[in-house]
């Protein structure tokens, strides 16, 4: 007998299954992704070989980071709940008001915590060295430099979490989680704001776009405090939007759609239209008259 490709061999008079609105498979999802993300963050990294004349891990370890891991959470998942809400407040229909705020916020957080996952495990399996990993090390003196060496070889150094964390480069975790929230944001702003629609302007659409620059800064503060490789701030980048635009088109229409801030399974009669007489008209007459008049050939 052939499983329901609905259920997939759940009960279909389950309040999931019968209130698909709601999303109950997701809150679940993002409750196990959560717990998953604790063991996964402090599993030991791989340990790759390195050479003592490597400049590109010889710069200095920067004891004041420009955004450091605190600073990281105010930018990349309050400052986007934050504005929610603020938005949230001011623009939402009382027909969908809660709704609007329960899958806004359901999806930052599945797109906050999922990009968090993949990046800590995808770290922890390529173990690329940090540009500041030798000064994390300390090398022993006297060592060949044109000799492939371990940590444990090379490294004098006692504080292993420190050493650890310099085979954690790759992907950048600053970039995928700044731009997994603050993409989002930017993504549910475009939605809200109506920035794909004709008759507003274009400052709408700058306005939107701040969480962008934002994500972006924070990620090039990471060369600049040389915790990353360019290249490891590209993919964090790469992977943190892509999965917040993922996210976000689960649970929301495109941005260019007629009703591009009502989530897919709002159920409410909220919609959105213009009369068309509300929108202003060219007499004919007027047109014909301010339309250029071109000389005839003789």
């Amino acid at each position: 007998m052939a499983v329901d490709r609905f259920s997939l061999g759940g009960s279909q008079r389950s309040f999931a299954y019968r209130v698909p609105k709601w999303r109950i498979p997701d809150v679940v999802l993002l409750i196990g992704i959560m717990i998953l993300s604790y063991p996964v963050y402090y599993q030991e990294p791989f340990q790759r070989q390195f050479y003592l004349n490597d400049l590109t891990i010889s710069h200095p370890y920067a004891v004041h980071q420009r955004v450091d891991d605190s600073m990281l959470f105010v930018y990349s998942f309050m400052v986007p709940l934050i504005v929610i809400l603020v938005v949230w407040a001011l623009l939402a229909d009382s027909r969908h008001r809660w709704y609007l705020l329960y899958i806004s916020l359901l999806g930052l957080l599945l797109s906050w915590f999922t990009t968090c996952l993949f990046t800590n495990y995808i770290k922890n399996w390529i173990g690329r060295l940090r540009p500041d990993f030798l000064d994390r090390c300390q090398p022993k003196p006297n060592l060949p430099v044109d000799t492939l060496l371990t940590a444990s070889e090379a490294c004098t150094t006692e504080n292993k979490s420190l050493l650890l964390d310099g085979f954690r480069t790759t992907p950048s975790g600053h970039s995928s989680e700044s731009f997994a929230g603050l993409g989002y944001l930017y993504l549910w702003l475009s939605g809200q704001l109506l920035t794909e629609h004709v008759q507003v302007g274009v400052w709408r659409t700058y306005l939107a776009m701040l969480p962008l620059l934002g994500a972006a800064l924070v990620a090039l503060s990471r060369t600049q405090d040389y915790r990353h490789h360019f290249v490891d701030v590209l993919l964090g980048s790469f992977l943190g939007y892509i999965i917040a635009h993922f996210t976000y088109r689960t649970y929301f229409p495109p941005i260019s759609s007629n009703v591009p801030f009502k989530p897919l399974l709002d159920d409410s009669a909220v919609t959105f239209d213009i009369p068309f007489d509300a929108i202003p008209q060219q007499d004919p007459d007027e047109e014909e008259a301010a339309a250029p008049t071109v000389p005839s050939a003789v």
